[in-house]
């Protein structure tokens, strides 16, 4: 009898289990009215993709929301649709490792796709300015509104203020990119390596002011970069002279992916030792403008000599980063000779 009651019982109870479930009241989404962008303003760079990420805190508002670009002015308050205009932009498709042995490995991992030069990621609200040139923007300030919302509510943040500056094609670089002028030397109009253990003729400690750094683009058929040192004569310098570098293993540390990353591909050394030239991508590390990290390359030229009896070593070492495609070089210039030769 038991065992009957039994069976009658459970399908019971499981259909007033589901007709509970039908009485709770459904969950809500909620919007939160703390929610914020941490700071209303963005300065960007022409000819660069720049990126904003995580500036939203969403402060226990229900995901997904949903971000949208509005209103977007010129400082005088006229629309300005430049900057809603469709350019075609690189979308990563797989995931880059760094350990890619090819550009064109490398270039096979994106894809293009159009998209507005100000734009929005849909549900985190990252802020993109994607790379574009001066013809179609225009330094200056602008203006425009983030509307976020779910189902819970919205909140419209206004008069978030876009800053457009002047190209900077490479990192670090020498010319304020508001007014075009070079910094002055104190505050960056000449750039310098750093110098660990580098003596002058005279055996003293040189300093890295002792040795300017230059850039200068000399074409824009595909992506290079050549290397070359001249002394305070103007005369080339031997790259054997960095006689402890290993110029086909050249690596940097990524901030964002593990591990060294190749520093450039199809080395070509001069035959009078006077310059090496690697290809590289675009832009110079690859991932140099997909966020707030600042990633550059870093190279080191280490040497060793005797000098009185006991080996030395030393180096020269520079951080950089190249933004605008073509054919670059890279010059150090030493205003004091160096020594290399064995005392």
């Amino acid at each position: 009898m038991k065992k009957h009651m039994l069976r009658w019982l459970l399908p019971v109870m499981f259909v007033l289990t589901g007709c509970y479930k039908e009485l709770l009241p459904k969950e809500k989404d909620y919007f939160s009215n703390d929610a914020a962008f941490n700071g209303d303003e963005y300065m960007v760079n022409i000819g660069r993709t720049n990126v904003f990420i995580a500036k939203f805190n969403p402060n226990y508002s229900t995901q997904p929301l949903d971000f949208i670009i509005q209103q977007v002015v010129h400082r005088d308050g006229s629309p300005a649709p430049e900057l809603l205009e469709q350019v075609d932009t690189w979308q990563w498709k797989k995931f880059y490792s760094g350990q890619e042995k090819t550009i064109a490995e490398i270039y096979d991992k994106r894809i293009r796709q159009k998209r507005p030069v100000l734009d929005i990621r849909p549900n985190s609200g990252d802020v993109i300015f994607w790379n574009t040139d001066s013809s179609r923007i225009k330094p200056g300030l602008y203006y425009f509104d983030i509307l976020v919302k779910n189902n819970g509510g919205q909140k419209l943040f206004q008069r978030r203020k876009l800053y457009v500056k002047r190209p900077r094609p490479y990192e670090p670089y020498e010319f304020n990119d508001d007014t075009g002028e070079r910094k002055k030397d104190e505050d960056g109009g000449i750039l310098h390596p750093s110098l660990s253990g580098v003596k002058d003729d005279l055996n003293n400690n040189m300093n890295n002011t002792d040795v300017n750094v230059y850039f200068r683009k000399t074409g824009t058929e595909g992506n290079t970069l050549t290397i070359k040192f001249f002394d305070k004569d103007s005369l080339p310098v031997k790259l054997s002279r960095f006689n402890l570098i290993k110029w086909d293993s050249l690596a940097y540390t990524s901030k964002i992916t593990d591990g060294p990353i190749r520093f450039g591909f199809n080395r070509r050394m001069a035959a009078d030792s006077s310059a090496v030239t690697y290809d590289i991508p675009n832009p110079f590390p690859v991932l140099a403008d997909v966020g707030s990290t600042d990633e550059r390359a870093f190279i080191s030229f280490p040497y060793e000599r005797i000098a009185f009896g006991s080996r030395t070593k030393a180096s020269l070492a520079f951080t950089f980063g190249i933004f605008e495609p073509g054919s670059w070089e890279m010059i150090f210039k030493f205003k004091v000779n160096p020594r290399f030769k064995n005392d």
